[in-house]
């Protein structure tokens, strides 16, 4: 078996994993339920990965090098969507390896950890039991393999299938679906297309793939205003429609104009992906209401081309909608998986406020205070009931017995119940089982910890599972990574 990566076979790699992707596209889109389901993370990784096939064609094919670099310019420039970004920080990281020699086994294992800090650095808000957690597994995976490159593969690929079957125990969207995680499935899919190769090295009877069409409109926009840009979707979309905006953005002649994006993003849409194309060149994702808006701001920073733009499935509520006042970041995530609408109103003015309870109607609203100010919204004439959770694992507790179907009245007064049920503490990484100790002993059948890195970090966290485990084995345990919430641990038990 093989024991270095080379050019042909790397490319050999590629198009089984392109091949893989294609044929279980329709499997992967039906598991594509969060952060938006619109069925397409199949198709997404489908067609970023065949771009990084194409791209490899003009190269020279015997060069790892060459190869690789190509790779990662194709899957970059072609990536769709929140995976297909993910996928090209993989192949970027791929390319950098093997720019800095052969690319045996120790070297896959460091590139894997090297495509978890690009992807990183890439998404604003991470959140567990999605591809990351996968990409990560895989990579921790990797280290406890052998030098020898099929034996890193191996271990890699049999962490990245047991953490893609944990996802749904991290992300509430996966578990009311009953399904794992869409684009760690894909990762999966890649992994094993790697591991397939290595065992039949040689073989160059792997079909090349086929090109994966998508319904999107795109917009070659290097010369285009962005009134131009926007203008296909003025009659289409309505104020409650979500929009995809990806694009290029290269801010050679303006060095601070990426970080001033960000910062923008972060505030105008979720979603957000900025993944490194070159040193001065971006691929730019997210998903926002104020299409018009971010072009034009990422128009008026530096130079945009490629511009994307795709309508996200139609989000009016026909229930009614839940509001977590959240810090923004981790927080907010963790909210939006459980099927709450995260607002911070620190970074919100009165329009801002008016625009999204009118996406509501008339119809009333349940605010979820979580210890935040919240006068800010409750004055703002709307029929809203604000349920006082004075924590954000409050928050998660009512979220945990809402119930759509029920009559309004009954559901906030089990929300309200749920709430007033659960015991709380805020506290730090070396005080976890301490106080855990400390509330189980009134008893209790489940824990909820959000924690905030890097003030805790996934170690801590297992310690208090294992002590979980050990000393209350009776007592579900469920944790939720929610960087930059204000305090390091929140703990509830219920």
């Amino acid at each position: 078996m093989e024991e270095n990566l080379d050019g042909p076979l790397i490319a050999q790699w590629a198009r089984r994993a392109a091949a893989g992707l294609r044929e279980r596209q329709a499997e992967i889109n039906s598991l594509n339920v969060f952060p938006i389901p619109d069925s397409d993370t199949g198709s997404n990784m489908a067609h970023t990965m065949s771009e990084a096939v194409s791209s490899t064609e003009a190269s020279d094919g015997t060069d790892t090098s060459t190869v690789t670099a190509a790779l990662a310019s194709g899957a970059v420039r072609g990536a769709r969507g929140n995976s297909g970004m993910v996928l090209s920080q993989v192949l970027r990281a791929l390319a950098d390896t093997a720019s800095r020699g052969p690319v045996d086994g120790k070297a896959v294992a460091r590139m894997l950890q090297q495509s978890v800090e690009f992807v990183k650095t890439s998404i604003a808000d991470p959140v567990e039991g999605t591809i990351l957690t996968v990409l990560r597994a895989a990579a921790e995976g990797a280290q406890a393999g052998k030098e020898s490159l099929s034996d890193v593969v191996s271990h890699a690929l049999a962490s990245a299938e047991k953490a893609l079957e944990y996802t749904p125990h991290q992300l509430d969207a996966l578990a009311k679906a009953g399904v794992v995680d869409a684009g760690g499935r894909g990762f999966v899919v890649i992994l094993q297309a790697l591991q397939d190769t290595l065992k039949h090295a040689g073989d160059t009877a792997v079909r090349k793939p086929e090109e994966v069409h998508s319904s999107a409109i795109s917009e070659e926009s290097t010369n285009a205003t962005p009134q131009a840009a926007a203008a296909p979707h003025a009659d289409v979309v309505g104020a409650n429609h979500e929009l995809e905006i990806m694009f290029m953005f290269d801010y050679s002649d303006q060095p601070e104009a990426l970080d001033e994006l960000r910062d923008y993003l972060d505030n105008a849409g979720n979603s957000v992906v900025i993944a490194q194309a070159g040193e001065s060149l971006a691929k730019v994702h997210v998903h926002t209401r104020r299409a018009g808006a971010v072009i034009e701001k990422a128009f008026g920073l530096a130079r945009v081309f490629d511009l994307r733009l795709e309508v996200l499935p139609d989000t009016e509520l026909t229930q009614a909608p839940i509001i977590a006042l959240t810090p923004s970041g981790g927080a907010a995530k963790v909210f939006e998986g459980a099927g709450a609408i995260a607002l911070d109103l620190d970074t919100m003015d009165a329009r801002d406020i008016d625009d999204t309870l009118a996406m509501f109607g008339a119809g009333p609203v349940t605010v979820l205070t979580n210890g935040r100010r919240a006068a800010g919204l409750l004055d703002r004439g709307h029929h809203i009931a604000a349920i006082e959770t004075r924590s954000l694992v409050g928050g998660l507790a009512a979220l945990a017995v809402h119930d759509p179907s029920n009559d309004f009245e009954d559901d906030l007064e089990e929300m309200a119940d749920a709430v007033s049920a659960q015991r709380c503490v805020e506290t730090t990484a070396e005080k976890m089982i301490p106080e855990l100790q400390s509330l189980l002993q009134d008893g209790g059948e489940l824990v909820t910890v959000l924690w905030s890195a890097p003030e805790v970090t996934e170690a801590d966290i297992q310690r208090v599972r294992a002590w979980i485990s050990a000393e209350h084995a009776d007592v579900e345990f469920h944790d939720y990574r929610a960087d930059g919430m204000g305090p390091a641990v929140e703990i509830g038990v219920e």
